[in-house]
């Protein structure tokens, strides 16, 4: 299977989980004099990659012109812009990850922090260890991951990524990895047919903490739905901190809230940051950004803390 038909699987798939659902109202939700944001869940495709019609976005329904990676990224740059994320953590998601990432690093190298998106399968095989050192040392690459290694069949704890945590423990760089469940059909695709629901579950993740101590990690998603697991970890290990992820404008806002309304409640508001998980949709940008500033049960201190001051503390930006 093309890469081509797994981008359209993805999209097709996302579309029917969400189609049970409305999309999002928003309000009074205005980027006009906007705050800044920070965003630590983006992705970037190869500049010449093709995207035909991935872009319509499935919540939405919005078309845009997007044609190949190259749009995508002055897309949601412009949609970065326009809702003043000063600062946006992104990895690749086809290809070339490393570099796609690096592409927007250079676009926009005051705004972008590239992250180094592995996966360690037959289909996306982990890059030489010496290969990622030196794009962390040209200070190309600030973050590790996301790392993808459910798709793969795997965990964070498997020893394949014991050599890459140790690096981003000896350089300090944060690790993102994803957790929680995928797009439907994923065990159907050629590129992840070892992908279960048990590999994205929080828990499994311990043992690699425990080896590894002074890892940061971002757990994507927030982990979602295995909320439990989630709150455990956070509190038994505060080097832990998690995004709101695409939960956060896929799943409808009543749900979306709720979920997000339990880690603030068990006390874990400094550790959420906001991330749009973007894929192919710059608008999803926007429609994550709009889903925490309508969380009515938020202070704003505590929405500040979501859309900036804690991912600044965690990425450690000055």
């Amino acid at each position: 299977m093309t890469a081509l038909d797994r981008r359209s699987i993805l999209t097709a798939g996302l579309a029917a989980a969400a189609a049970a659902s409305a999309a999002p109202t928003f309000g009074a939700v205005s980027t006009r004099d906007a705050e800044p944001v920070i965003d630590v869940h983006l992705h970037a495709y190869p500049q010449s990659l093709s995207l035909p019609a991935a872009a319509t976005n499935p919540i939405t329904g919005e078309k845009s012109s997007i044609l190949n990676g190259a749009d995508h990224m002055e897309a949601c740059l412009t949609e970065m812009q326009r809702w003043n994320v000063v600062k946006g953590v992104v990895s690749g998601g086809d290809g070339d990850r490393m570099q796609a990432a690096i592409d927007w690093k250079k676009r926009d190298p005051d705004r972008i922090m590239a992250g180094a998106g592995i996966r360690g399968s037959k289909d996306v095989p982990l890059p030489p260890i010496e290969t990622l050192r030196a794009a962390i040392q040209r200070k190309e690459i600030s973050v590790l991951g996301e790392i993808t290694a459910q798709y793969a069949g795997l965990t964070l704890s498997d020893p394949i990524y014991d050599p890459y945590l140790a690096l981003a423990v000896e350089f300090n760089i944060p690790v993102a990895v994803h957790l929680g469940t995928m797009p439907p059909d994923t065990p159907f695709d050629p590129c992840c047919t070892t992908a279960r629901t048990r590999h994205g579950r929080p828990e499994t993740i311990e043992e690699a903490l425990v080896k590894h101590p002074g890892l940061r990690v971002n757990i994507m998603h927030s982990g979602w739905p295995y909320q439990e697991e989630t709150i455990a970890l956070l509190m038994l290990y505060p080097n832990l901190n998690i995004d709101t992820g695409a939960i956060s404008w896929l799943l409808p806002m009543e749900a979306f809230h709720a979920h997000l309304r339990k880690f603030v409640e068990a006390g874990f508001g400094k550790r959420i940051m906001f991330g749009s998980d973007n894929m192919f949709w710059p608008g999803a940008i926007g429609l994550g950004i709009a889903a925490v500033k309508t969380a009515s049960f938020l202070t704003k201190a505590q929405q500040r803390d979501i859309l900036y001051n804690n991912a600044k503390a965690f990425l450690n930006i000055a």
